[in-house]
């Protein structure tokens, strides 16, 4: 076997190593090529061989060897040892490296080198390359395997697809467990009417804002149709209640501002139109980030500027 790209693990469920191995996959498919294939063997009784594509570089197969030490969701205790040729340009150009994880290492976002020549290395993940005084010494693996490997194979488009499935899963399950806490909490504030009015405004304004900062930090749910058409319904809904509450309480000092009854629904009038501008110039989804891509921290604040100023200028115009 040619053991260029090649892994030895020693410990673990097959299972298991195969779910790590297309975790991987799945993480880091957006970088990798089409059609790129990985041979998983059974070499015996809790030992497994992966032969990686010839087309991953050094620094992909770093990181491969590192989450198959660490997957995330998986718990098992292994012996992992890759093998490659240094590919870069650097001090490990053209020598053959054993890659494996230190069992000392506590950062979790590097591996360990040595050469042929038994020069010792540790590369962080900022491509950082630091040598060492000891570690393991280099030798050839014993490659030998039974049987006919399993072929792990990434398909893009079949695991975009799995994304945006897996997506909606996790849209469809906040959205359920933030509205049972808006539902709790806006009948925890109805059961502080009765006792103390003054709180009792406070809670409403507090209980609009939420539900606007829930609409705001949650750009991926309202990039579907149907959640957005929820979270309209709701903001409506709770702005026919502040009319209600203000009727009810019959005091000209209170403004709908007081009451928190523009928050969510403004901001939701200015994202629908301002995303939709957003695909059509950058053809991808918008992201709230306040640290990202200019566009990205542009979207955010326009968004921000929706709820924070927006009601203010429409209670102005209603005076």
């Amino acid at each position: 076997m040619i053991i260029d790209n090649l892994i030895i693990i020693k410990g673990g469920a097959y299972n298991d190593i195969k779910k790590a191995l297309r975790q991987w996959i799945d993480l880091y498919s957006k970088d990798l090529p089409d059609g790129l294939t990985f041979q998983l063997f059974k070499n015996g009784c809790g030992n497994h061989i992966v032969h990686a594509d010839k087309r991953i570089d050094n620094e992909r197969f770093y990181y491969l060897v590192n989450y198959l030490n660490n997957p995330e969701g998986i718990q098992y205790k292994i012996d992992i040892e890759g093998f490659t040729t240094g590919k870069v340009d650097d001090k490990l150009h053209n020598k053959k490296l054993l890659v494996y994880i230190s069992p000392n290492d506590n950062d979790f976002d590097n591996v360990f080198i040595t050469t042929s020549e038994n020069k010792k290395f540790k590369i962080d993940f900022g491509g950082k390359i630091l040598e060492l005084n000891e570690g393991k010494n280099f030798q050839i693996p014993n490659s030998n395997y039974i049987g006919t490997p399993e072929i792990v194979t990434l398909n893009k488009n079949e695991n975009i697809r799995h994304q945006n499935e897996a997506s909606k899963k996790n849209i469809e399950k906040r959205f359920k467990i933030v509205s049972f806490i808006a539902i709790t909490l806006f009948f925890l504030s109805l059961l502080i009417s009765f006792y103390d009015t003054p709180t009792y405004i406070k809670a409403t304004l507090f209980f609009g804002m939420g539900l606007a900062l829930w609409f705001f930090s949650d750009s991926e749910m309202l990039q579907s149709d149907k959640h957005y058409i929820y979270g309209l319904v709701i903001s409506v809904v709770f702005l026919g209640y502040t009319i209600l509450v203000k009727n009810e309480l019959n005091r000209t000092d209170l403004q709908f501002v007081d009451l928190g009854a523009f928050y969510p629904l403004t901001l939701l009038i200015i994202q629908w139109p301002t995303r939709k501008i957003y695909l059509a110039i950058f053809k991808r989804e918008p992201k709230v980030d306040k640290r990202g891509k200019f566009a990205d921290l542009i979207y955010t604040l326009i968004l921000f500027l929706g709820f924070a100023v927006l009601p203010f200028l429409i209670m102005d115009n209603l005076k």
